[in-house]
């Protein structure tokens, strides 16, 4: 044999071998990211005794589920009461709903056979449990129902070839991709119905109780809605109804007696014509219900719940008459292509709209009407909306009718109630209030209903001087009712924070003021009827425009007889609050930058202000520089030898502060153990996952995505208090396929269901329950920002487009997770306002919006703000709303001209040093890249960047680092941070200082490919190496 040959096998083994072993390193050094895309599992922790020196409990967070059927049950009982609660009731002609149980019932509309569960990204429903006997059809005829089968037929042969699961975030969708679209309106007409099956209408008498239409949007990560025309529906936004759609909804008033409509959708439809159809005898609002959603939905439809949520979202006429709307979507910078790929840079945002966003400013522009001011009547061609829904071509008369289809608030019950406002407490500091309502059940069947307080503060001549908006109605707390009976009564007492009637004056006090003049509160059913209801204590009736008279019994007014700037210009933490978004680096005004640029709307000038497009502007200048996210340089000889990293004359542990306040002096201590280099790999190891920080007996867990659940682990995975559940068959439907934790409706679905106790216990099941049975210390999440308006087509995520319905849900939600100990990341703070370009755009705003909106709702969370009124007397929440948030995840988008986790304005001064956040803070999937302006980011309190691998930086070391003295102690603090969070969260359950967690690697299908592959290639080598030996010393012999 010739040597050579084996020469070259020896080669090409050693390369195979070669390529096995740094395959095998890269395999390990991501096995998280390995496990959640191939569902293994590589490791597991285990906690074992070291000593008898600690008697405590060291499991001091107690899981409610022991067991994998409890945990099944358990989250099936309250995902269906849960979403019973989120379902709106927009109309109920001759109260055509609720439906016999057993009501034999025509489904239509391709919507009512591949519904919208769920996000198709971010918080998407267990498509396990949907298989499993929870469809929509499955869990009607599961109620009781009786379906049209030669209807359900046409639309099976239609899905019969399409592929059902789509594509998302972690996991896989319960959808068909086919129809999980943005850009056109999926539906079949009466021909393709019949190409499908010829007799699909053939059993329409058979089963005419009712037809139930379903139309829908779909939404979720990176779904956006197009603003352009679409000549197909009837406002030209494809979030009208299409032709296809109308073709439906006729074919069934034609055929049945009473036509009910599901509104399958979190993005706001426009379906002012149904409203105004005579032939639709209801229309409920389902959003998106969830894994055992449509369960709930058949609960509603036949009347075993009365329906009691509420619109967290006006529903407008048509959309492109929002100013909100005027400024959205893909606007480059001019300029754009003179960035580097690597600095991120596209396109911007401008937010004129000021604080005039959703309901805020169809009220405002109404109360002026009726007040006859500021020309608020008169509208320009393409700013208002005509009586058939379309946008003006010429100029006339704005009218409230023609541009709002359903309120703020709105919604409808099978019962009636009745409200009184008993009585209202204002305490001598202006800070706080006591409001007290009595809510009777008036009808004939049980229901809940919620109390909406709204407030209206005075619009001075100071505030139109000095650019200080005034919203004419907002909503300022509320509360839920129990189930009451007939005749039965509930009184309630709101606690107010009045922090939530302060303006933010950027211009001149640059703090809260509060004018003089009258204020008022109001109760009523949506924000529209509290504004009538202030209107008629004003001495405002039909005479003078209203579209109805009022009641002024349910309103309470005051009068303030001196401006006040001082009462909120300190936050609880004694910070002074002035501007930190109007001016310098940080600022959020592109006027800053782009002088004159941006004129805000103002209801002093309704017409003249009208937002724009701003398009076309140029980067240049400072804002060009800040745009590059490199901005700060670091110093290279400064003295830091006093910021103490890596000490080892400690003997502390991390378990050792276990429970500890920020404010423990141990906590520097226990920084000053941990290491730069350990910092550093800490914070660029953070895709869905802690790592250890071995200088202080961390072991390291694993992290996931929220905030519906896990994404990505199951049942199968689950345990208590350190030990495996048994009984994982509980969980099984399917070969190696088990059931999960994202069972419940979309986080907008609870935030319509206005009650707070109902989100604590989402937050404790959802979040929580998932944290510890599957030992996740981080589920990212709740969503923690606004709906601007209806074509972000992530609005699902996120809770309304209030700051305090959104912040006190999102403050429950989180209360209830932290209960059980997780580590919530309130995700993605903030003003992340559109997913299009949502990875590097520049969102600008004014610091008034920025204050009263988006960080208002997110304060409520870090601050831990809107105890619900059943806290306050029930021993057992004692300990909540102590704490607020524990950490956040950045967004994607600039704040201002700087990435959002380098803002220091908002990350530093405003959360923390403004509201006393000392939590953990990482950046969204930016990992260690120019994207996330890291350095700066480390400056402005980031912890971690969600990310791995080995970052490209070249600063990105110790060395560098630590020749910056402001670098060293924020990484130092940060450091702390870290420490202080993990403390106080489950990452320490079951540890204490008698126990510790270790971690155990297991075997998984590719672990053991490639050590097979190491093995044989080794083999192969050594015996080709040999071989080549022998060969050669033949071959020589045979020369000889």
């Amino acid at each position: 044999m010739n040597p050579k040959l084996f020469r070259g096998l020896t080669v090409v083994s050693a390369f195979f071998l070669a390529s096995s072993v740094r395959a095998s390193t890269l395999r390990e050094k991501y096995a998280i990211q390995l496990d959640q895309t191939l569902g293994t599992k590589s490791s597991e922790t285990r906690y074992e005794k070291i000593d008898d020196g600690d008697q405590s409990d060291p499991w001091n967070f107690k899981g409610k589920f022991k067991t994998a059927k409890e945990a099944v049950e358990g989250y099936k009982e309250f995902s269906v009461r849960e979403a019973q609660e989120t379902f709106a009731l927009l109309k109920n002609e001759k109260a055509a709903l609720p439906l016999n149980k057993n009501a034999k019932i025509t489904r239509m509309g391709l919507r009512s056979y591949a519904p919208v569960y769920g996000n198709s990204g971010g918080s998407i429903p267990d498509k396990n449990i949907i298989d499993n006997g929870n469809k929509i059809f499955e869990a009607f005829k599961a109620r009781g129902f009786d379906l049209n089968p030669s209807r359900f037929k046409a639309y099976e042969n239609y899905f019969k070839d399409k592929t059902w699961g789509g594509r998302g975030f972690g996991a896989t969708p319960a959808e068909y991709s086919d129809v999980t679209v943005t850009n056109s309106v999926p539906e079949l007409s009466l021909a393709e119905l019949k190409a499908c099956n010829p007799d699909f209408n053939k059993d329409y008498g058979s089963y005419s109780d009712a037809a139930v239409v379903v139309v829908g949007r779909p939404g979720g990560e990176s779904k956006t809605y197009d603003v352009g025309a679409n000549p197909e529906t009837t406002t030209g936004n494809i979030r009208g109804l299409s032709d296809k759609e109308k073709e439906i909804i006729k074919e069934a008033e034609d055929h049945f007696d009473k036509v009910i409509v599901l509104v399958n959708s979190t993005t706001t439809m426009e379906i002012e014509e149904l409203k105004n159809d005579p032939k639709i005898d209801s229309i409920l609002w389902i959003g998106y219900p969830g894994a055992y959603g449509f369960l709930a939905v058949a609960d509603v439809l036949n009347g075993t719940v009365s329906p009691s949520a509420y619109l967290g979202d006006i529903y407008t006429a048509n959309n492109k008459t929002n100013p909100a709307r005027q400024s959205f979507g893909n606007v480059p910078w001019a300029n754009a292509a003179e960035f580097e790929s690597a600095e991120n840079v596209n396109s911007y945002l401008v937010e004129a709209e000021g604080i005039y966003q959703g309901y805020r400013y169809y009220e405002t522009r109404y109360n002026d009407i009726v007040n006859g001011r500021y020309n608020a009547q008169s509208a320009k061609a393409g700013t208002y909306t005509t009586a058939d829904s379309k946008v003006a071509t010429v100029d006339g008369n704005w009218n409230y009718d023609y541009e709002v289809t359903y309120p703020f608030g709105y919604g409808l019950s099978y019962t009636t109630f009745e409200q009184k406002l008993d009585e209202v407490k204002i305490d001598g500091d202006k800070k706080n209030a006591l409001v007290t309502v009595t809510v009777k059940n008036t009808g004939n069947v049980n229901g809940k209903k919620a109390i909406q307080l709204y407030a209206q503060t005075p619009y001075t001549d100071y505030d139109r001087t000095n650019g200080v908006e005034k919203a004419a109605i907002q909503l300022v707390d509320y509360e839920k009712t129990k189930e009451l009976k007939p005749n039965e009564s509930q009184t309630i007492t709101l606690h107010v924070d009045r922090s939530n009637v302060a303006s933010y004056d950027y211009k001149k006090a640059k703090t809260w003021i509060l004018d003089a003049g009258e204020y008022s509160f109001a109760i009523g059913d949506n924000s529209h009827d509290a504004l009538n209801n202030i209107l008629a204590k004003q001495g405002k009736t039909t005479a003078n425009g209203m579209d109805y008279n009022g009641d002024s019994s349910k309103v309470y007014s005051w009068n303030w007889s001196e401006f006040d700037s001082a009462t909120f210009a300190y936050s609880e933490t004694g910070k002074e609050i002035t501007n930190q978004l109007s001016d310098g680096d940080y600022s959020r005004n592109l006027n800053t930058f782009k002088p004159n640029t941006v004129t805000y709307f103002s209801r002093s000038d309704f017409n003249g202000t009208f937002p724009k497009a701003y398009e076309g502007l140029t980067a240049d200048g400072r804002l060009k520089e800040l745009l590059k996210n490199d901005f700060i340089q670091l110093k290279t000889n400064e003295d830091t030898s006093d910021v103490k990293f890596g000490d080892t004359s400690s003997s502390l542990t991390l378990a050792d502060l276990k429970g500890a306040d920020f404010s423990d002096p141990r906590f520097d201590e226990l920084a000053n153990k941990v290491s730069v280099d350990e910092f550093l790999d800490f914070a660029s190891n953070a895709f869905h996952n802690i790592q250890k920080i071995e200088s202080v007996g961390y072991a390291g867990n694993k992290a996931d995505d929220g905030p519906g659940g896990s994404d990505t682990s199951y049942f199968d995975a689950g345990s208590y208090q350190g030990q495996k559940f048994t009984d994982t068959d509980a969980a099984k439907v399917g070969e190696n396929t088990y059931t999960g934790t994202r069972t419940a409706p979309t986080p907008q679905n609870l935030a319509y269901s206005f009650n707070k106790d109902l989100a604590y216990e989402n937050g404790e099941i959802i979040i929580g329950e998932t944290s510890l049975i599957l030992n996740l210390p981080i589920v990212i999440g709740p969503g923690g920002n606004l709906h601007r308006h209806g074509y972000n087509g992530r609005g699902g995520e996120y809770y309304s487009e209030d700051p305090i319905l959104s912040g006190y849900i999102g403050s429950a939600v989180i209360q209830g997770a932290q209960s059980k100990g997780c580590l919530v990341n309130i995700k993605h703070a903030a003003f992340n306002d559109q997913e299009r370009n949502r990875s590097g755009i520049a969102v600008f705003r004014n610091e008034q919006k920025a204050r009263e909106l988006e960080l208002r709702n997110l304060n409520a969370r870090f601050t831990a703000k809107g105890k619900p009124a059943s806290f306050y007397d029930d021993e057992t929440k004692a300990s909540t709303y102590k704490t607020g948030a524990l950490g956040v995840r950045t967004s994607y988008n600039r704040i201002g001209t700087v990435a959002s986790s380098a803002n220091y304005a908002v990350q530093q001064s405003i959360r923390r040093e403004e509201w006393g956040f000392h939590g953990y803070s990482v950046t969204d999937f930016t990992g260690v890249s120019l994207k996330a302006a890291p350095k700066e980011s480390i400056l402005a309190g980031t912890c971690a960047f969600c990310g791995f691998g080995k970052p490209s930086l070249d600063y990105w070391n110790a060395e560098s680092l630590t020749k910056d003295k402001a670098m060293a102690n924020a990484i130092h603090t940060n450091i702390k941070y870290i420490l202080y969070s993990l403390a106080n969260s489950n990452a320490l359950n079951g540890v204490n200082s008698s126990y510790r967690a270790y971690t155990v690697q297991l075997n998984t299908w590719w672990r053991t490919a490639y050590k097979a592959a190491i093995i044989t290639t080794s083999i192969l080598t050594g015996a080709f190496v040999v071989l080549t030996g022998v060969f050669t010393f033949v071959r020589k012999k045979e020369e000889k």
